[in-house]
């Protein structure tokens, strides 16, 4: 897809589906996100995306994933970003029973890069 090689999907939320990707002009591994299908294609949909894009790389927070570019690719609506290795909260709370304060720890720190 243009200048990345999607690699496999990692996982699929609200607005999108997300893969790891390669990107060899700075040879490291990102995050894609393609916005889902019947949204892409809409003036709205686009300009979503590009807002949610600027705002993420407007931060810096240990718990918020750094953007770097955003565009599109024919009729796709495509965020690269910083790719974080590991599982998602779903499946950290589905690997074994966690104390509430673990839990309430994940939770804090989602809300603080929220925030």
């Amino acid at each position: 897809m243009g200048r990345y090689l999607l690699l496999e999907r990692l996982g699929a939320g609200g607005m999108g589906v997300v893969f790891s990707a390669y990107d060899p002009e700075l040879d490291r591994k990102v995050a894609v996100k393609l916005l889902r299908l019947g949204t892409a294609r809409t003036r709205e949909g686009q300009a979503r995306l590009l807002r949610e894009a600027q705002a993420m790389a407007r931060l810096q927070h240990p718990n918020v994933l750094a953007v770097f570019d955003a565009g599109t690719f024919g009729d796709e609506v495509f965020l690269a970003m910083e790719l974080v290795e590991g599982s998602t909260l779903t499946q950290w709370l589905k690997a074994g029973r966690r104390s509430w304060r673990q839990v309430l720890e994940r939770f804090l720190g989602a809300g603080r890069g929220l925030a």
